[in-house]
């Protein structure tokens, strides 16, 4: 919360001659503010260049290439004409301002609006897209200058002659800059996609230079006697009180620690407790070893550890905004004692955390300390959640029934986070829709005090936007396993028919024009059968016999040749065979002619023509031939099938880590470990073959990373080549960790020095 000074006797009073003053002030901050920003419109224009040049050397594909290479060019030729553009649209929105009208941009439109439209069909798609990205970068550069911004917003109220202003209506705002760049970005006939990146791009430019325009905006008019003493006070501190500490106990606070229900949030999430036994455990064990701290001491006011803890996480949101890495959680335990002997401004007598309060931030402390450490959560996500510590412990110090109550909402939302979290990749996540959420829930927290956030409210909307993720990922994940179905079909088809050809050919010599029929087209139509009639053998039956009486008639001198009636049955059952495999009629009619005129000679039904008739003998008509590219495919299969076989041939050992893999189910997360990559994968059991057993595992997205039979997978374990991730809930996993940690161990000498 922001308070204004009261003792504020040099306000200029800009309402006696607003046109003198607007005239003077307004054409100065104009060129405070153009002067700080200009450089840095250039400058990121020049770097965009750059980045697009790596992002093109860097694509996946030849169309997204070129996509990047075009935005490269196109920006290179009209930099010059957006840059002015830019400078434009500012000194457009200052001659709004001081002409009093406050609207700067024609056909604004706020995501809730876009999200209520009944027209929403209206709008284009890529003019969608772009105004929810400008309306997401405003809001963010909104929260990480609100301090600076409340002051701009209370001096140009004054400067508008008192009337109220909304922050979109100060001609310095983020909501004025941003769509004084976006405007521009019109010129340019680019992709989606890169014009998103392009918007994305300026945040870290805006972030990092518009610090100091506003601070010289601020300066200047303080200099001018606009405002010059509006001050800011922590969040729970009252105007007019000590900027650390407040004179009064924290009467809300008390209240709320001798009712501890008084703090679990409001909402209709079920809320009966589940006692979590393993905390009575870890309760136990602490204080087992603090029986010998008997000796008691001044402990420091509630009011001054709640200070502390607003102070440290004021400071961890402002250190997410500018990108800065996380306190870990020692170092955490350690700025809070740090803290709190700053904000003891009475000095005097040696002062402690009490005991309870003590347990509470060695059990946070714990907490996290596990959970920076969990393998089952991808470490961009442990960066985040880390975050959460500070708010956490001010949680838990209110309501420690997030220990002892498995259904309490704040438990159960840092639950559902690393739940859905597990198969998360930045890979998998190239849009950053998945992390950002999860970036935006913890911004939320750290922006509010403990007994304003809506738990409940977080929780169900970050189910329902996960059930949105696994609509779509549902969708390709059946596609994934209906295309693997089919591709093990046509496997177990061709395995079959190379299995039947293999065995019937084995034995004879036959003519080159019968073993050409038979791997090639009569090969087709066995496979086919038996993909359309695989559980009906009856069906494939006659095709398969087909091959032994083709044999048998194409023989050469056999005891008994075959009658002219066989040889016509074999012939008409081949052009029955082929128009199967949609061979046309007259191929039909050619391929049985030709297959007749020589099984009437092989059997010596009819005098021999002049052409002698090759015959292969079995071992040459399965041997791949490196320049022959119009060999038969079977004959491919056939040996690529050995390779593989060989490749991918694993001991069956029916030990532990054989029943590990056996009890694999459905949704089931495994981690391999791929030494060739820069990390590990990430893939979640998604179907089991009834064909072949084999596990199809997918990432978090729906898309295979591989499948693998339960030997592959057993041999995996045992090898140290992959691993199951654990999807037990994440607090209770931690409170068992801690349960063993704390019973095992007393409190080191270290703990013991911080907490005193």
């Amino acid at each position: 919360m922001k308070d204004q000074d009261p003792k504020n006797n040099k306000v200029v009073n800009i309402q006696q001659n607003p046109e003198a003053n607007l005239g003077q002030i307004l054409p100065k901050i104009h060129k405070i503010f153009i002067t700080g920003l200009k450089p840095s419109i250039q400058k990121y224009y020049d770097k965009l260049d750059d980045t697009l040049f790596d992002m093109a050397e860097k694509a996946e594909s030849n169309d997204m290439q070129t996509q990047y290479f075009e935005a490269m060019r196109t920006v290179r030729k009209k930099k010059e004409l957006m840059v002015r553009k830019f400078s434009d649209n500012i000194q457009h929105a200052f001659k709004q301002f001081k002409k009093g009208d406050y609207q700067y941009v024609k056909d604004h439109i706020t995501n809730q609006a876009i999200i209520e439209s009944e027209g929403l069909s209206l709008v284009e798609e890529k003019e969608l897209d772009k105004k929810l990205a400008v309306t997401n970068l405003i809001d963010k550069s909104n929260t990480y200058f609100h301090n600076q911004l409340y002051a701009l917003e209370k001096r140009f109220t004054l400067l508008a002659g008192g009337s109220d202003l909304k922050l979109s209506q100060i001609p310095v705002s983020p909501f004025v800059i941003i769509h004084a760049f976006a405007a521009p970005l019109d010129l340019l006939n680019i992709e989606t996609n890169t014009l998103l990146i392009i918007i994305k791009l300026y945040e870290r430019s805006l972030i990092e230079n518009l610090s100091k325009p506003y601070e010289d905006i601020n300066r200047y008019l303080i200099q001018q006697g606009i405002y010059p003493n509006i001050k800011f006070t922590l969040p729970g501190q009252q105007s007019g009180t000590s900027q650390y500490r407040q004179s009064e106990p924290d009467m809300t606070q008390q209240t709320i620690a001798s009712n501890p229900q008084m703090a679990q949030p409001q909402g209709h999430f079920n809320q009966t407790p589940i006692d979590d036994d393993t905390y009575q455990i870890i309760m136990s064990a602490l204080n087992n070893r603090r029986r010998s701290q008997l000796t008691p001491t001044a402990v420091y006011d509630a009011s001054v550890v709640n200070s502390a803890l607003s102070l440290l996480q004021s400071h961890e949101l402002q250190q997410m905004n500018a990108g800065g890495s996380a306190l870990s959680p020692n170092q955490i335990k350690t700025a809070l004692i740090n803290r709190l002997k700053e904000l003891d401004v009475d000095g005097g007598e040696q002062r402690n955390v009490n005991k309870t309060d003590e347990d509470t931030i060695d059990l946070i402390s714990m907490l996290f300390e596990f959970l920076v450490e969990d393998r089952n959560l991808p470490a961009q996500i442990q960066v985040l959640l880390s975050r959460l510590q500070i708010p956490y412990l001010h949680i838990a110090l209110k309501d420690r029934k997030l220990f002892s109550n498995k259904n309490n909402n704040a438990r159960k939302l840092l639950d559902e986070l690393a739940k859905s979290s597990i198969g998360w990749t930045e890979e998998s996540d190239r849009n950053s829709h998945f992390i950002n959420k999860i970036e935006s829930i913890v911004q939320h927290i750290l922006e509010h005090q403990q007994e304003d956030i809506d738990f409940p409210s977080l929780i169900e909307d970050f189910q329902e936007f996960v059930a949105k993720n696994n609509k779509k990922t549902s969708v390709i994940e059946k596609r994934t396993y209906e295309k693997a179905l089919g591709e093990e079909r046509i496997f177990n088809a061709k395995a079959k028919t190379a299995e039947i050809l293999q065995t019937k050919m084995s034995k004879y010599k036959l003519p080159k024009q019968v073993t050409d029929l038979l791997l090639t087209p009569w090969a087709n139509v066995l496979t086919l059968i038996h993909l359309r009639h695989h559980h009906e053998p009856d069906v494939i039956e006659p095709y398969v016999k087909f091959v032994d009486k083709l044999i048998y008639v194409a023989i050469k001198d056999k005891k008994k040749q075959a009658t002219k009636a066989q040889v016509s049955h074999v012939c008409d059952f081949l052009s029955n065979g082929l128009r199967l495999v949609a061979f046309d009629e007259r191929n039909v009619k050619r391929k049985t002619a030709d297959l007749y005129q020589l099984l009437m000679e092989v059997n010596a039904l009819e005098k021999s023509s002049d052409q002698d008739h090759e015959f292969v003998l079995p071992q040459e008509a399965f041997t791949v031939r490196q320049d022959d590219e119009e060999q038969p495919e079977i004959v491919h299969f056939i040996a690529n099938k050995k390779i593989n076989d060989q490749a991918r041939n694993i001991e069956h050992i029916e030990d532990d880590y054989y029943e590990q893999a056996e009890r694999l189910q459905v949704g089931d997360w495994i981690e391999f470990i791929d030494a060739g990559q820069d990390g590990n994968i990430r893939a979640k059991l998604s179907w089991i073959s009834p064909i072949s057993q084999k596990r199809l595992f997918v990432n978090i997205r729906g898309i295979k990373v591989t499948d693998k039979s339960i030997d592959e997978i057993a041999d995996d374990f045992r090898t140290a080549n992959a691993v199951k991730l654990d999807q037990v809930p994440l607090f209770d996993r931690a409170m068992n960790a801690i349960a063993e940690k704390v019973e095992d161990k007393p409190a080191s000498d270290q703990t013991k020095k911080d907490l005193d």
